[in-house]
């Protein structure tokens, strides 16, 4: 019988997480809610898992630790003795945390089954922490849930085998599907603070990211623009490691010096909904990844503090804006946003994360595949292991005829022009195929 384990140890998780759970509670499979601790507030999770209409986890790991090794470590450990307790028939992740990785090691160590929800995002980026994490993750998963196609290329152009990739869109859609409905008919106390207390038009905006509030030079800069820009109100929900940042540089009381600054403590997620998608909400500030998402979808632009983003069909479509961590380029890109029509753009957006449903083909892939995931040993080589090699198409062929001719599996293709492109059943003349064979 089909026992699913869910993984899950920040906000962003629970929220991407929410609909896959009630999917999962909705077909009656059953499941284990596992929370390490990574940022673990209790009256703040407690409020998100009742404000998300989930149960509360059925075990809490209790990590305390901040200490990245030894949070990775303990986590390993604690999520280790869990799964093997519990025995479940696939582990589910979202994203890239240190509590993703460790759910995975600890799987790919005991030989039970893991699956990676937002699998292929890629920033190209190694000084972020969650590059590193999400393709270790990515590479040691059973099955890979991708949120669009240029992440499906991502895994493809890896190397990662096409058989476990699928293309589901992004759970977070789904939340903003699913939980958008209940914006009026479920309490959302801090929003409506809030909105009570700021009449006039504001951005919307958070700051977490560590690159930014570890860094004091970074960190000064964003609040320089947050205390030099006083056209409109600010909504700032501060993260609690960037409030102890803020205070550990002596920058927390100059945000004060402008009154059009508001601080909030973060907000659960109908509240942060209800705010973004407001008619008083100009745009969003952030370094956050989900918000971007979050943000085309609600039609709002973008301006995201990072020299890059693992979400770059937004940036492509100029709706989302990077800017380097410098006040005087921040403020630009300010008065160059509020300046701009966006409405056709949005339009033409389209859906690259999906409409909405990706829980649902996401549970359905696992019922269908759950009884043959596993970690196989290898077969024997009559070359010792496996190779890859690149073939130039000098006719059209079927995906079958090129794999049956060559004993080999198509990992990924590409044009005339060396562009990836998705597998597709059937390849042109002039196509490249990169194959990996014995």
């Amino acid at each position: 019988m089909l026992s699913i384990a869910f993984v899950l140890g920040t906000r962003p998780e629970i929220i991407k997480l929410a609909p896959v759970i009630l999917e999962v509670e909705k077909r009656k499979i059953k499941h284990t809610i596992i929370h390490t601790g990574q940022h673990y507030d209790k009256n703040l999770s407690d409020e998100m898992f009742d404000s998300l209409d989930i149960r509360k986890p059925d075990i809490n790991l209790d990590v305390r630790t901040k200490i990245p090794h030894k949070q990775l470590s303990e986590i390993i450990a604690k999520i280790g003795e869990t799964i093997l307790e519990l025995n479940p028939s696939i582990v589910l992740s979202v994203g890239d945390t240190v509590s993703v990785l460790a759910s995975s090691l600890a799987c790919i160590q005991n030989e039970i089954p893991f699956g990676h929800i937002e699998a292929g995002l890629r920033s190209y980026d190694f000084t972020m922490p969650e590059e590193i994490n999400r393709r270790l993750v990515d590479h040691m998963s059973s099955i890979l849930f991708a949120p669009s196609e240029r992440a499906v290329l991502n895994l493809n152009y890896e190397g990662i085998d096409p058989k476990k990739i699928y293309h589901t869109g992004n759970t977070v859609i789904d939340s903003i599907r699913i939980f958008n409905e209940l914006i009026h008919e479920k309490k959302t106390d801090s929003a409506d603070n809030i909105l009570e207390e700021i009449k006039e038009p504001y951005i919307l905006t958070t700051i977490h990211r560590i690159a930014n509030v570890e860094n004091k030079t970074n960190l000064e800069e964003i609040v320089k623009t947050l205390v030099s820009y006083n056209e409109h109100s600010i909504v700032l929900l501060i993260h609690p490691r960037t409030r102890k940042k803020l205070e550990e540089y002596d920058l927390l009381q100059q945000l004060s010096q402008n009154r059009k600054v508001h601080l909030y403590s973060p907000v659960e997620y109908l509240s942060l909904l209800k705010l973004l998608k407001h008619e008083r909400c100009l745009f969003v500030l952030t370094d956050s990844g989900g918000l971007q998402e979050e943000a085309s979808l609600l039609r709002k632009p973008c301006i995201t503090i990072r020299p890059n983003t693992e979400r770059p069909e937004t940036v492509e479509h100029e709706i989302n804006f990077l800017v380097k961590t410098a006040s005087s380029q921040i403020i630009k890109k300010i008065k160059q946003v509020l300046s701009e029509d966006f409405e056709h753009r949005f339009n033409s957006f389209g859906s690259p994360y999906g409409k909405g449903y990706a829980s649902q083909k996401i549970i359905d892939l696992i019922e269908a595949n759950y009884k043959i995931l596993s970690h196989k040993s290898p077969e024997n080589y009559r070359s010792g292991s496996k190779s890859f090699y690149i073939l130039e198409l000098g006719t059209s062929m079927e995906k079958e005829a090129i794999e049956e001719q060559f004993q080999c599996q198509l990992i990924s293709t590409f044009d005339e022009n060396g562009y990836p492109k998705l597998i597709k059943d059937k390849l042109k003349k002039g196509d490249r195929v990169r194959i990996l064979r014995d």
